[in-house]
Protein backbone atom coordinates (compact mmCIF):
# COMPACT_ATOMS: atom_id res chain seq x y z
CA UNK A 1 0.00 0.00 0.00
CA UNK A 2 0.99 3.38 -1.01
CA UNK A 3 0.00 6.45 1.25
CA UNK A 4 0.88 10.41 0.19
CA UNK A 5 1.56 12.84 2.57
CA UNK A 6 2.17 16.50 2.59
CA UNK A 7 3.64 18.42 5.02
CA UNK A 8 3.26 22.11 5.19
CA UNK A 9 5.57 22.77 7.87
CA UNK A 10 9.29 23.63 8.07
CA UNK A 11 9.49 20.35 10.36
CA UNK A 12 10.03 17.98 7.57
CA UNK A 13 12.48 15.57 8.94
CA UNK A 14 11.25 15.13 12.23
CA UNK A 15 7.42 14.26 11.20
CA UNK A 16 8.57 12.08 8.41
CA UNK A 17 10.34 9.76 11.49
CA UNK A 18 7.55 10.05 13.57
CA UNK A 19 4.63 9.05 11.08
CA UNK A 20 7.03 6.15 9.47
CA UNK A 21 7.22 3.99 13.29
CA UNK A 22 3.59 3.71 13.12
CA UNK A 23 3.40 2.71 9.76
CA UNK A 24 2.70 -1.05 9.13
CA UNK A 25 5.30 -4.00 7.15
CA UNK A 26 4.73 -3.04 3.08
CA UNK A 27 3.27 0.48 3.65
CA UNK A 28 5.17 3.03 1.42
CA UNK A 29 5.13 6.74 2.49
CA UNK A 30 5.72 9.31 0.32
CA UNK A 31 5.90 12.62 1.74
CA UNK A 32 6.32 15.89 0.07
CA UNK A 33 6.68 19.27 1.61
CA UNK A 34 5.36 21.87 0.52
CA UNK A 35 5.35 26.51 1.72
CA UNK A 36 2.01 27.53 2.15
CA UNK A 37 1.30 30.81 3.37
CA UNK A 38 -2.64 30.96 3.22
CA UNK A 39 -5.31 29.39 5.45
CA UNK A 40 -6.32 26.35 3.77
CA UNK A 41 -10.62 25.93 3.45
CA UNK A 42 -12.58 23.23 2.84
CA UNK A 43 -12.58 22.91 -0.40
CA UNK A 44 -8.91 23.56 -0.95
CA UNK A 45 -8.03 20.42 0.95
CA UNK A 46 -10.75 18.59 -0.72
CA UNK A 47 -9.19 19.62 -3.94
CA UNK A 48 -5.72 17.65 -2.65
CA UNK A 49 -7.07 14.69 -2.34
CA UNK A 50 -8.18 14.49 -5.18
CA UNK A 51 -5.05 14.51 -6.52
CA UNK A 52 -3.92 11.52 -4.33
CA UNK A 53 -2.80 13.18 -1.08
CA UNK A 54 -4.06 11.38 1.71
CA UNK A 55 -2.92 13.35 4.74
CA UNK A 56 -1.71 16.98 5.06
CA UNK A 57 0.50 17.94 8.15
CA UNK A 58 0.00 21.81 8.64
CA UNK A 59 -0.23 23.98 11.72
CA UNK A 60 -2.68 25.30 13.37
CA UNK A 61 -2.82 28.56 12.07
CA UNK A 62 -3.15 27.58 8.60
CA UNK A 63 -6.33 26.03 8.62
CA UNK A 64 -9.45 27.46 8.69
CA UNK A 65 -11.44 26.50 12.08
CA UNK A 66 -13.61 25.15 13.00
CA UNK A 67 -12.73 22.05 10.36
CA UNK A 68 -14.96 20.11 8.42
CA UNK A 69 -16.52 17.24 9.44
CA UNK A 70 -15.39 15.18 6.18
CA UNK A 71 -11.89 15.80 7.26
CA UNK A 72 -10.22 14.03 10.76
CA UNK A 73 -8.39 15.19 12.61
CA UNK A 74 -5.83 12.01 12.94
CA UNK A 75 -3.13 13.69 15.91
CA UNK A 76 -1.98 16.90 17.47
CA UNK A 77 1.82 16.95 16.75
CA UNK A 78 4.26 19.40 18.58
CA UNK A 79 5.04 22.24 16.46
CA UNK A 80 9.39 22.91 16.88
CA UNK A 81 9.15 26.55 15.77
CA UNK A 82 6.51 27.53 17.87
CA UNK A 83 5.36 25.48 20.62
CA UNK A 84 1.57 27.41 20.80
CA UNK A 85 0.68 26.66 17.24
CA UNK A 86 1.26 22.81 16.83
CA UNK A 87 0.57 20.78 13.60
CA UNK A 88 -2.36 18.97 12.87
CA UNK A 89 -2.17 15.66 10.93
CA UNK A 90 -5.59 16.07 8.86
CA UNK A 91 -7.19 12.88 7.55
CA UNK A 92 -8.43 13.34 3.81
CA UNK A 93 -8.45 9.76 2.86
CA UNK A 94 -10.23 8.39 5.99
CA UNK A 95 -9.21 4.66 5.20
CA UNK A 96 -5.56 5.63 4.74
CA UNK A 97 -5.58 8.01 7.34
CA UNK A 98 -6.47 5.63 9.68
CA UNK A 99 -2.98 3.94 9.62
CA UNK A 100 -1.52 6.68 11.89
CA UNK A 101 -4.30 6.70 14.45
CA UNK A 102 -1.50 4.97 16.48
CA UNK A 103 0.77 7.69 16.81
CA UNK A 104 2.29 8.21 20.31
CA UNK A 105 3.30 11.38 19.92
CA UNK A 106 -0.53 12.88 19.63
CA UNK A 107 0.08 15.84 22.10
CA UNK A 108 -3.89 15.23 22.88
CA UNK A 109 -2.73 11.92 24.97
CA UNK A 110 -1.16 14.55 27.51
CA UNK A 111 -3.57 16.96 27.50
CA UNK A 112 -5.13 18.45 30.37
CA UNK A 113 -8.69 19.69 30.49
CA UNK A 114 -10.05 22.95 31.09
CA UNK A 115 -13.23 24.61 32.13
CA UNK A 116 -14.09 28.18 31.55
CA UNK A 117 -16.64 28.51 34.46
CA UNK A 118 -18.16 31.93 35.84
CA UNK A 119 -17.84 32.89 39.36
CA UNK A 120 -21.07 34.93 39.96
CA UNK A 121 -21.11 38.50 40.69
CA UNK A 122 -19.27 37.94 43.56
CA UNK A 123 -20.43 36.38 46.56
CA UNK A 124 -19.41 32.82 46.65
CA UNK A 125 -22.67 31.94 47.95
CA UNK A 126 -24.28 32.31 44.14
CA UNK A 127 -21.43 29.70 42.86
CA UNK A 128 -23.38 26.87 41.25
CA UNK A 129 -22.69 23.55 42.32
CA UNK A 130 -20.35 22.68 39.69
CA UNK A 131 -18.23 25.61 39.69
CA UNK A 132 -17.63 24.57 43.62
CA UNK A 133 -16.74 21.38 42.31
CA UNK A 134 -14.45 22.42 39.74
CA UNK A 135 -12.72 25.27 42.26
CA UNK A 136 -11.97 22.06 44.72
CA UNK A 137 -10.84 19.89 41.90
CA UNK A 138 -8.40 22.28 39.71
CA UNK A 139 -4.71 22.02 39.74
CA UNK A 140 -4.54 25.90 38.55
CA UNK A 141 -6.90 28.42 38.51
CA UNK A 142 -6.75 31.32 36.15
CA UNK A 143 -8.71 33.94 37.70
CA UNK A 144 -10.48 37.59 36.86
CA UNK A 145 -11.15 40.96 39.56
CA UNK A 146 -13.35 38.13 41.55
CA UNK A 147 -14.48 40.61 44.56
CA UNK A 148 -14.18 37.60 46.67
CA UNK A 149 -10.93 36.29 45.60
CA UNK A 150 -9.95 35.54 49.36
CA UNK A 151 -12.17 32.73 48.72
CA UNK A 152 -9.73 31.22 46.48
CA UNK A 153 -7.16 30.77 49.33
CA UNK A 154 -8.92 27.60 50.87
CA UNK A 155 -7.86 25.65 47.88
CA UNK A 156 -4.96 23.57 46.85
CA UNK A 157 -5.04 25.05 43.45
CA UNK A 158 -2.16 27.52 42.01
CA UNK A 159 -4.02 30.66 41.56
CA UNK A 160 -2.49 33.42 38.88
CA UNK A 161 -4.43 36.19 38.34
CA UNK A 162 -4.93 37.79 35.24
CA UNK A 163 -7.54 40.25 35.38
CA UNK A 164 -8.04 43.23 33.39
CA UNK A 165 -9.99 46.22 34.82
CA UNK A 166 -9.73 49.60 33.18
CA UNK A 167 -6.02 51.43 34.23
CA UNK A 168 -4.72 48.47 35.56
CA UNK A 169 -4.59 45.50 32.69
CA UNK A 170 -2.93 42.36 34.33
CA UNK A 171 -2.71 40.21 31.26
CA UNK A 172 -3.59 40.64 27.73
CA UNK A 173 -6.20 38.20 26.06
CA UNK A 174 -3.27 36.49 23.36
CA UNK A 175 -0.99 36.05 27.00
CA UNK A 176 -4.21 34.41 29.18
CA UNK A 177 -4.93 32.33 25.97
CA UNK A 178 -1.20 31.07 25.92
CA UNK A 179 -0.75 30.78 29.36
CA UNK A 180 -4.27 28.32 29.23
CA UNK A 181 -2.72 26.20 26.83
CA UNK A 182 0.67 25.64 28.30
CA UNK A 183 -1.21 24.05 31.13
CA UNK A 184 -3.22 21.81 28.71
CA UNK A 185 0.04 20.60 27.52
CA UNK A 186 1.79 19.86 30.85
CA UNK A 187 -1.57 17.61 32.05
CA UNK A 188 -3.43 19.89 34.40
CA UNK A 189 -6.94 20.24 35.63
CA UNK A 190 -7.18 23.83 34.46
CA UNK A 191 -9.61 26.14 35.91
CA UNK A 192 -10.59 29.74 34.07
CA UNK A 193 -12.41 31.07 36.61
CA UNK A 194 -14.26 34.56 35.24
CA UNK A 195 -16.56 36.94 37.38
CA UNK A 196 -20.34 36.53 36.18
CA UNK A 197 -21.24 34.19 33.58
CA UNK A 198 -18.29 33.91 30.73
CA UNK A 199 -20.40 34.15 27.81
CA UNK A 200 -21.44 38.01 29.01
CA UNK A 201 -18.61 40.16 28.29
CA UNK A 202 -16.42 37.83 29.20
CA UNK A 203 -14.52 36.86 26.32
CA UNK A 204 -15.39 33.03 27.52
CA UNK A 205 -15.82 32.47 23.44
CA UNK A 206 -12.77 33.84 22.38
CA UNK A 207 -10.57 31.20 24.76
CA UNK A 208 -13.33 28.28 24.00
CA UNK A 209 -12.46 28.82 20.62
CA UNK A 210 -8.56 29.00 20.80
CA UNK A 211 -8.29 25.82 22.76
CA UNK A 212 -10.73 23.97 20.65
CA UNK A 213 -8.32 24.78 17.87
CA UNK A 214 -5.88 23.10 19.24
CA UNK A 215 -8.04 20.20 20.19
CA UNK A 216 -8.61 20.61 23.98
CA UNK A 217 -11.04 19.52 25.71
CA UNK A 218 -12.82 22.49 26.95
CA UNK A 219 -16.72 22.75 28.41
CA UNK A 220 -18.44 25.96 29.78
CA UNK A 221 -20.06 26.50 32.76
CA UNK A 222 -23.04 29.46 33.41
CA UNK A 223 -22.46 32.02 36.35
CA UNK A 224 -24.59 34.36 37.55
CA UNK A 225 -24.16 37.42 35.83
CA UNK A 226 -24.34 40.74 37.86
CA UNK A 227 -27.34 41.93 35.82
CA UNK A 228 -29.48 39.64 37.63
CA UNK A 229 -27.80 40.16 40.98
CA UNK A 230 -27.99 43.62 40.76
CA UNK A 231 -32.13 43.57 39.73
CA UNK A 232 -32.63 41.29 42.75
CA UNK A 233 -30.48 43.65 45.18
CA UNK A 234 -32.95 46.85 44.32
CA UNK A 235 -35.80 44.81 43.36
CA UNK A 236 -35.93 45.58 39.72
CA UNK A 237 -37.67 43.12 37.34
CA UNK A 238 -35.64 43.26 34.37
CA UNK A 239 -39.63 42.34 32.42
CA UNK A 240 -42.46 43.14 33.88
CA UNK A 241 -46.08 42.45 32.27
CA UNK A 242 -47.49 45.30 30.68
CA UNK A 243 -44.05 47.52 31.44
CA UNK A 244 -41.07 46.06 30.13
CA UNK A 245 -41.39 42.29 27.37
CA UNK A 246 -37.45 43.19 26.43
CA UNK A 247 -34.02 43.66 28.12
CA UNK A 248 -30.79 44.06 26.63
CA UNK A 249 -27.15 43.70 27.86
CA UNK A 250 -24.82 46.62 26.74
CA UNK A 251 -21.17 47.95 27.58
CA UNK A 252 -21.49 51.72 29.45
CA UNK A 253 -17.87 52.75 27.69
CA UNK A 254 -19.40 51.19 24.12
CA UNK A 255 -22.88 52.96 24.23
CA UNK A 256 -20.94 56.30 23.66
CA UNK A 257 -20.61 55.61 19.76
CA UNK A 258 -21.96 52.63 19.39
CA UNK A 259 -25.97 51.96 18.12
CA UNK A 260 -27.70 51.49 21.52
CA UNK A 261 -29.87 48.26 21.41
CA UNK A 262 -33.79 48.68 21.77
CA UNK A 263 -35.34 47.27 24.50
CA UNK A 264 -37.73 48.44 27.16
CA UNK A 265 -34.94 47.90 29.69
CA UNK A 266 -31.51 48.39 29.49
CA UNK A 267 -28.42 46.94 31.90
CA UNK A 268 -25.10 49.08 31.30
CA UNK A 269 -21.66 46.98 32.35
CA UNK A 270 -18.29 48.59 32.47
CA UNK A 271 -19.88 51.91 32.32
CA UNK A 272 -19.55 54.17 35.60
CA UNK A 273 -17.20 56.08 34.61
CA UNK A 274 -18.89 57.72 31.92
CA UNK A 275 -22.41 56.97 33.38
CA UNK A 276 -23.70 60.75 32.59
CA UNK A 277 -22.37 60.76 29.03
CA UNK A 278 -24.55 58.00 27.97
CA UNK A 279 -27.45 58.99 30.36
CA UNK A 280 -27.49 62.05 27.96
CA UNK A 281 -27.12 60.64 25.06
CA UNK A 282 -30.25 58.49 25.95
CA UNK A 283 -32.27 61.94 26.31
CA UNK A 284 -31.08 62.85 23.47
CA UNK A 285 -32.35 60.18 21.55
CA UNK A 286 -35.97 60.52 23.10
CA UNK A 287 -35.70 58.57 26.62
CA UNK A 288 -37.87 60.65 28.72
CA UNK A 289 -36.19 62.72 31.81
CA UNK A 290 -38.19 60.71 33.81
CA UNK A 291 -36.65 57.21 33.25
CA UNK A 292 -35.82 55.72 36.54
CA UNK A 293 -32.01 54.38 36.87
CA UNK A 294 -30.92 52.42 39.39
CA UNK A 295 -26.97 51.84 40.25
CA UNK A 296 -25.92 49.03 41.94
CA UNK A 297 -22.06 48.98 43.07
CA UNK A 298 -20.64 45.47 44.22
CA UNK A 299 -24.05 43.94 43.61
CA UNK A 300 -24.52 40.74 45.70
CA UNK A 301 -22.05 41.79 48.33
CA UNK A 302 -22.99 42.69 51.94
CA UNK A 303 -21.39 45.90 51.24
CA UNK A 304 -23.42 46.73 47.78
CA UNK A 305 -24.92 50.35 47.30
CA UNK A 306 -27.71 51.16 45.56
CA UNK A 307 -28.45 54.91 44.39
CA UNK A 308 -31.83 55.58 42.49
CA UNK A 309 -32.42 58.24 39.94
CA UNK A 310 -34.14 59.41 36.56
CA UNK A 311 -31.85 60.16 33.47
CA UNK A 312 -32.51 64.09 34.89
CA UNK A 313 -31.59 63.54 38.24
CA UNK A 314 -28.45 61.25 37.06
CA UNK A 315 -27.54 64.24 35.06
CA UNK A 316 -27.37 66.63 37.64
CA UNK A 317 -26.30 64.71 40.50
CA UNK A 318 -22.61 65.68 42.03
CA UNK A 319 -22.07 62.27 43.45
CA UNK A 320 -22.20 58.74 41.13
CA UNK A 321 -21.20 55.39 42.30
CA UNK A 322 -17.66 54.56 41.04
CA UNK A 323 -17.09 51.39 39.74
CA UNK A 324 -17.17 48.20 39.91
CA UNK A 325 -21.30 49.52 39.23
CA UNK A 326 -23.86 48.40 36.80
CA UNK A 327 -27.19 50.40 35.93
CA UNK A 328 -30.90 49.61 35.03
CA UNK A 329 -32.92 51.96 33.00
CA UNK A 330 -36.10 51.82 32.32
CA UNK A 331 -39.72 52.25 33.95
CA UNK A 332 -39.38 48.97 35.09
CA UNK A 333 -36.26 50.46 37.44
CA UNK A 334 -39.09 52.40 39.46
CA UNK A 335 -41.46 49.57 39.55
CA UNK A 336 -40.51 47.74 43.00
CA UNK A 337 -41.43 47.10 46.79
CA UNK A 338 -38.78 47.73 48.00
CA UNK A 339 -38.11 48.54 51.75
CA UNK A 340 -34.60 48.36 53.22
CA UNK A 341 -34.42 46.94 56.60
CA UNK A 342 -32.12 48.10 59.29
CA UNK A 343 -28.84 47.92 57.61
CA UNK A 344 -25.85 46.93 60.81
CA UNK A 345 -22.31 47.62 60.24
CA UNK A 346 -20.70 44.24 61.76
CA UNK A 347 -17.23 45.02 63.09
CA UNK A 348 -16.38 41.66 64.59
CA UNK A 349 -14.12 38.61 63.35
CA UNK A 350 -17.27 35.80 63.17
CA UNK A 351 -20.05 36.94 61.77
CA UNK A 352 -22.18 33.91 63.31
CA UNK A 353 -22.68 36.06 66.29
CA UNK A 354 -24.57 38.64 64.51
CA UNK A 355 -28.35 38.26 66.29
CA UNK A 356 -29.21 42.04 65.70
CA UNK A 357 -32.88 42.21 63.39
CA UNK A 358 -32.40 43.18 59.94
CA UNK A 359 -29.65 42.94 57.06
CA UNK A 360 -25.77 43.50 57.64
CA UNK A 361 -22.63 43.89 56.13
CA UNK A 362 -19.89 42.28 57.59
CA UNK A 363 -16.60 44.78 57.77
CA UNK A 364 -14.18 43.00 60.12
CA UNK A 365 -11.75 45.91 61.89
CA UNK A 366 -9.59 43.17 63.37
CA UNK A 367 -6.86 41.19 62.09
CA UNK A 368 -5.06 38.73 64.26
CA UNK A 369 -1.38 38.24 63.38
CA UNK A 370 0.75 35.81 66.19
CA UNK A 371 4.08 37.23 68.11
CA UNK A 372 7.56 36.54 67.95
CA UNK A 373 7.84 34.08 70.72
CA UNK A 374 10.60 35.95 73.12
CA UNK A 375 12.62 34.34 75.68
CA UNK A 376 10.11 34.79 78.49
CA UNK A 377 6.71 33.05 76.77
CA UNK A 378 9.11 30.56 74.55
CA UNK A 379 9.83 29.10 78.48
CA UNK A 380 6.26 29.51 79.86
CA UNK A 381 5.56 26.71 77.10
CA UNK A 382 8.49 24.73 77.20
CA UNK A 383 7.65 24.35 81.29
CA UNK A 384 3.82 24.39 80.57
CA UNK A 385 3.87 21.18 83.38
CA UNK A 386 4.53 24.00 85.96
CA UNK A 387 0.66 25.62 85.88
CA UNK A 388 -2.16 24.05 87.32
CA UNK A 389 -4.69 25.36 85.10
CA UNK A 390 -4.68 27.27 81.57
CA UNK A 391 -8.04 29.47 81.35
CA UNK A 392 -8.82 30.05 77.29
CA UNK A 393 -10.69 33.19 77.44
CA UNK A 394 -11.64 33.05 73.50
CA UNK A 395 -11.10 30.68 70.57
CA UNK A 396 -8.62 32.88 69.11
CA UNK A 397 -6.64 32.11 72.25
CA UNK A 398 -7.01 28.55 71.87
CA UNK A 399 -5.25 28.56 68.09
CA UNK A 400 -2.47 31.33 68.58
CA UNK A 401 -1.46 28.76 71.86
CA UNK A 402 -1.80 25.61 69.94
CA UNK A 403 0.20 27.21 66.97
CA UNK A 404 2.78 28.20 69.14
CA UNK A 405 2.94 24.82 70.49
CA UNK A 406 3.39 23.59 67.32
CA UNK A 407 6.39 25.96 66.89
CA UNK A 408 8.27 24.63 69.71
CA UNK A 409 7.98 21.26 67.98
CA UNK A 410 5.79 20.45 70.92
CA UNK A 411 1.36 19.14 70.52
CA UNK A 412 -1.10 18.57 73.05
CA UNK A 413 0.47 15.69 74.90
CA UNK A 414 2.49 18.06 76.35
CA UNK A 415 -1.21 19.68 78.60
CA UNK A 416 -2.26 16.15 80.03
CA UNK A 417 -1.11 17.38 83.60
CA UNK A 418 -2.65 20.90 83.07
CA UNK A 419 -6.63 21.92 84.14
CA UNK A 420 -8.13 23.17 81.29
CA UNK A 421 -10.75 26.07 81.56
CA UNK A 422 -12.97 27.32 78.64
CA UNK A 423 -14.96 30.30 78.67
CA UNK A 424 -17.64 29.69 76.49
CA UNK A 425 -19.08 27.13 73.94
CA UNK A 426 -17.30 28.69 70.77
CA UNK A 427 -14.02 28.39 73.02
CA UNK A 428 -14.77 24.95 73.57
CA UNK A 429 -15.23 24.04 70.12
CA UNK A 430 -12.16 25.43 69.26
CA UNK A 431 -10.46 23.25 72.05
CA UNK A 432 -12.21 20.41 70.01
CA UNK A 433 -10.49 21.06 67.01
CA UNK A 434 -7.29 19.66 68.32
CA UNK A 435 -8.66 16.98 70.22
CA UNK A 436 -9.16 18.79 73.80
CA UNK A 437 -13.18 17.77 75.52
CA UNK A 438 -13.40 20.95 77.68
CA UNK A 439 -16.85 21.92 78.43
CA UNK A 440 -17.90 25.54 79.06
CA UNK A 441 -16.78 26.92 82.57
CA UNK A 442 -20.23 28.35 82.80
CA UNK A 443 -23.22 28.80 80.88
CA UNK A 444 -22.54 33.01 81.05
CA UNK A 445 -19.86 32.93 78.77
CA UNK A 446 -17.75 35.84 80.20
CA UNK A 447 -15.15 36.23 82.49
CA UNK A 448 -17.21 36.39 85.57
CA UNK A 449 -18.90 32.86 84.62
CA UNK A 450 -15.41 31.48 85.08
CA UNK A 451 -14.45 33.08 88.44
CA UNK A 452 -18.13 31.82 89.72
CA UNK A 453 -17.39 28.75 88.44
CA UNK A 454 -13.86 28.50 90.21
CA UNK A 455 -15.17 29.29 93.14
CA UNK A 456 -17.36 26.74 92.91
CA UNK A 457 -14.93 24.06 92.50
CA UNK A 458 -13.14 25.72 95.98
CA UNK A 459 -10.08 26.60 93.42
CA UNK A 460 -7.26 28.15 94.90
CA UNK A 461 -2.97 28.51 95.17
CA UNK A 462 -2.95 27.75 91.51
CA UNK A 463 -0.66 29.24 88.73
CA UNK A 464 -3.05 29.72 86.32
CA UNK A 465 -2.10 30.49 82.98
CA UNK A 466 -3.81 33.07 80.67
CA UNK A 467 -2.77 32.92 76.52
CA UNK A 468 -4.14 36.15 75.27
CA UNK A 469 -3.21 38.91 72.75
CA UNK A 470 -0.87 41.57 73.19
CA UNK A 471 -2.93 44.18 75.34
CA UNK A 472 -3.55 41.14 77.81
CA UNK A 473 -6.88 40.76 79.69
CA UNK A 474 -8.82 43.33 81.21
CA UNK A 475 -10.28 42.07 84.69
CA UNK A 476 -10.12 38.36 84.21
CA UNK A 477 -6.46 38.89 85.82
CA UNK A 478 -7.25 40.57 89.13
CA UNK A 479 -10.30 38.58 89.60
CA UNK A 480 -8.09 35.02 89.58
CA UNK A 481 -5.80 36.90 92.12
CA UNK A 482 -9.10 37.62 94.10
CA UNK A 483 -9.83 33.84 94.77
CA UNK A 484 -6.23 33.57 95.73
CA UNK A 485 -4.64 32.37 92.54
CA UNK A 486 -1.96 33.35 90.80
CA UNK A 487 -2.27 34.37 87.09
CA UNK A 488 0.52 34.57 84.26
CA UNK A 489 -0.78 35.95 80.84
CA UNK A 490 0.99 34.27 78.04
CA UNK A 491 0.74 37.17 75.25
CA UNK A 492 0.98 35.34 71.63
CA UNK A 493 -0.91 37.61 69.05
CA UNK A 494 -1.75 41.17 68.28
CA UNK A 495 -4.76 42.78 66.86
CA UNK A 496 -4.89 45.21 63.57
CA UNK A 497 -6.25 47.16 61.82
CA UNK A 498 -6.75 45.32 58.30
CA UNK A 499 -5.36 46.51 55.24
CA UNK A 500 -8.33 45.84 53.61
CA UNK A 501 -10.39 47.36 56.01
CA UNK A 502 -13.69 49.39 53.74
CA UNK A 503 -14.77 52.65 54.91
CA UNK A 504 -18.39 52.90 54.35
CA UNK A 505 -20.63 55.32 54.21
CA UNK A 506 -21.72 55.55 58.00
CA UNK A 507 -25.00 57.34 57.19
CA UNK A 508 -26.51 54.21 55.16
CA UNK A 509 -26.41 52.50 57.80
CA UNK A 510 -29.11 51.65 60.94
CA UNK A 511 -26.27 51.04 63.39
CA UNK A 512 -23.10 49.49 64.66
CA UNK A 513 -21.95 46.54 66.30
CA UNK A 514 -18.38 45.84 68.29
CA UNK A 515 -17.08 42.95 69.62
CA UNK A 516 -14.38 44.09 71.74
CA UNK A 517 -12.45 46.95 72.63
CA UNK A 518 -10.09 46.20 69.26
CA UNK A 519 -13.08 46.78 67.04
CA UNK A 520 -13.78 50.07 68.78
CA UNK A 521 -10.38 51.62 68.68
CA UNK A 522 -9.85 50.35 65.07
CA UNK A 523 -13.43 52.05 63.88
CA UNK A 524 -12.22 54.87 65.39
CA UNK A 525 -9.31 55.12 64.04
CA UNK A 526 -10.60 54.63 60.15
CA UNK A 527 -13.45 57.18 60.88
CA UNK A 528 -12.37 59.52 63.49
CA UNK A 529 -16.10 59.95 64.67
CA UNK A 530 -19.46 58.60 63.98
CA UNK A 531 -23.11 59.90 62.98
CA UNK A 532 -25.29 60.37 66.22
CA UNK A 533 -27.90 59.13 65.11
CA UNK A 534 -26.35 55.74 64.64
CA UNK A 535 -27.61 52.99 67.20
CA UNK A 536 -23.94 51.09 68.50
CA UNK A 537 -24.63 47.63 70.18
CA UNK A 538 -21.57 45.85 72.05
CA UNK A 539 -20.29 42.59 73.36
CA UNK A 540 -18.91 42.91 76.61
CA UNK A 541 -19.25 45.28 79.93
CA UNK A 542 -15.63 46.38 79.08
CA UNK A 543 -16.20 46.94 74.97
CA UNK A 544 -19.32 48.93 76.54
CA UNK A 545 -16.59 51.25 78.65
CA UNK A 546 -14.75 51.91 75.76
CA UNK A 547 -16.94 52.78 73.22
CA UNK A 548 -18.72 55.34 75.57
CA UNK A 549 -14.77 56.51 76.73
CA UNK A 550 -15.02 57.80 72.55
CA UNK A 551 -18.71 59.16 72.81
CA UNK A 552 -17.25 61.44 75.95
CA UNK A 553 -14.42 62.51 74.32
CA UNK A 554 -15.90 62.87 70.49
CA UNK A 555 -18.97 64.90 72.53
CA UNK A 556 -21.14 62.56 71.10
CA UNK A 557 -25.10 61.40 72.06
CA UNK A 558 -25.14 57.64 70.69
CA UNK A 559 -27.10 55.36 72.15
CA UNK A 560 -25.27 52.04 73.57
CA UNK A 561 -26.63 49.25 74.10
CA UNK A 562 -25.24 45.90 75.45
CA UNK A 563 -26.14 42.46 73.31
CA UNK A 564 -28.29 40.39 75.61
CA UNK A 565 -26.43 37.64 74.07
CA UNK A 566 -23.07 38.74 75.10
CA UNK A 567 -20.21 36.08 74.81
CA UNK A 568 -16.97 35.36 75.38
CA UNK A 569 -14.16 38.22 74.72
CA UNK A 570 -13.04 38.12 71.21
CA UNK A 571 -9.54 38.80 71.13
Amino acid sequence: MQIQVQILAPVFNSIYHQLNTVLPKGTEIMVSSHRYENRLDTQQLMAMLMKGVDCIVVPTDKVHYPIHDEVSVVAVLANETDMLNPLLLLGLNQEKAQLFSQLESDLRIGYGRVAIAGFGPGNPELLTIKTQRLIEEADIIFHDDLLDDAYLSAYKAEKIYVGKRKGKHSAHQGTINALLYKAVLEGKKVLRLKGGDPLIFGRGGEEYHYLRQRLVDVEIVPGITSALAAAADAVVPLTSRGTSTSVAFTLGHDALYNQLPKADTLVFYMGASQQKSWARRLVKEGWPGNTPVVCVRNASLPDKEIRRYTLDELLTSKTVLPAPALLLVGQSAGQNGYLPAKKWLYTGLDLKYFKEEGSVVHNPLTELQPLTLDEKSTRMLQNIKAFDRIVFASPYAVHHFIQALFSLGLDTRVLYRNELTSIGVSTSEALMQYGLNVKPASGGNSWQGILEALKEAKVSNESVLLPCSDKGLAKLPKGIESIGCHPYELKLYKSVLPDKAVRHNLEDFYGVVFTSPASVHHFFQLYGTIPAELVLRVRGNYTQKVVEEYISQLGLSNQVLVCKDASEVEV
